[in-house]
């Protein structure tokens, strides 16, 4: 069936004009992830494929961005062109999740408190300076009160993120997106957000109470992952470079899940443990872990390119599995109105 899908998905926009490609220069994006965009681009391009077209399966209701303040997921998605809904942590209890088959959730690292609560008030709207505040208070515990990366980057973005500062995961919310991961909704998380899943979905992913210093490290396709289309256009030269933040959490994944890229480098240096991203399948759905963040905030643009890629990659999947459901879906209609 898959190999009919980007025939099912060209033929539902013949005869549409091509709509031009978004301008990465009208995002926030940094040089280095501006320029990692180009190189996605000529990727796809090389193989002569639409990144737009393939993403034609997502609006902007399907694509839950839930916001950190640690990495920028939205920005990435808007250099691409493509919309979503972006939505803090609290407001997992209150987002609409009709139809969860279609749901894409990505999830931006942020600090997370282990110790959630059962239920959280919907957030209100705070001042400025209260928000600047709680930011503060945010960036001092997780010791980031100098002017260095992330802590500079997020306060340059607090007109974005300051209605993240202070807004807290609970079990409700939580617990409704491990439902509609079961039922079919997909995820993408990176580092701390590995949290998350320990709780929205237990006994899938955990912290292994380790994590690393701030440094980059080379990375692989692990054996599972060598032929696996969700690695397509990842590793052209078979291997790449990976940054890693200050504390970035360590995973270790168990039930059904594949390990896709792999690091004997961090293996060497941590202990063992080499895992870099794994694919979960709990129930219907799939979630997709990386180690670091999503937005590259130090390394190289080719770094940077390696996990756009793969967050494209993984998106265009859902996308056209999105597709087929939605021209099944016609089909029925068509004959039980003849």
């Amino acid at each position: 069936m898959h190999r009919l899908l980007p025939l099912l998905l060209a033929a539902s926009v013949l005869g549409q004009e091509a709509e031009p490609e978004p301008d990465p220069g009208a995002t926030r994006l940094d040089d280095t992830n501006r320029e990692a965009v180009e190189r996605v681009r000529k990727t796809f391009a090389d193989e002569g494929k639409s990144i737009r077209t393939q993403l034609r399966g997502l609006k902007k209701q399907d694509v839950i961005v839930v916001g950190g303040l640690f990495d920028f997921v939205q920005e990435i998605l808007a250099a691409y062109g493509q919309p979503c809904t972006v939505v803090a942590p609290a407001e997992l209890e209150y987002v609409a999740l009709d139809e969860p088959e279609r749901k894409l959730f990505l999830f931006n690292c942020h600090l997370v408190d282990r110790h959630f609560h059962g239920s959280v008030p919907k957030p209100a709207a705070v001042s400025d300076e209260e928000a600047e505040r709680r930011l503060e208070a945010v960036l001092k515990e997780a010791g980031l009160e100098g002017d260095g990366a992330p802590g500079k980057a997020i306060r340059e973005r607090f007109g974005e993120v300051k209605h993240f500062a202070g807004s807290d995961y609970s079990k409700a919310g939580l617990k409704r997106v491990g439902e509609a991961v079961k039922a079919g909704a997909w995820a993408f998380s990176s580092d701390w957000a590995l949290l998350v899943w320990e709780q929205a979905l237990p006994g899938t992913l955990r912290w292994t109470g380790h994590h690393t210093f701030e440094e980059t490290v080379e990375v692989k396709p692990a054996l599972a992952g060598r032929r696996h289309a969700l690695l397509t256009g990842v590793f052209p030269a078979g291997k790449a470079r990976w940054w890693l933040e200050t504390e970035s959490y360590l995973f270790a994944a168990r039930g059904r899940h594949t390990l896709l890229v792999e690091s004997g480098q961090l293996a060497a240096r941590y202990g063992g443990n080499k895992g870099v991203v794994v694919l979960l399948e709990p129930g219907k759905g799939r979630v997709l872990h990386a180690l670091s963040h999503t937005y590259l905030q130090r390394g190289s643009a080719e770094d940077a390119s390696v996990m756009q890629r793969l967050l494209l990659n993984y998106m265009i999947e859902k996308s056209l599995q999105n597709h087929e459901r939605d021209w099944a879906r016609r089909q029925e209609e068509e004959k039980s109105g003849r």
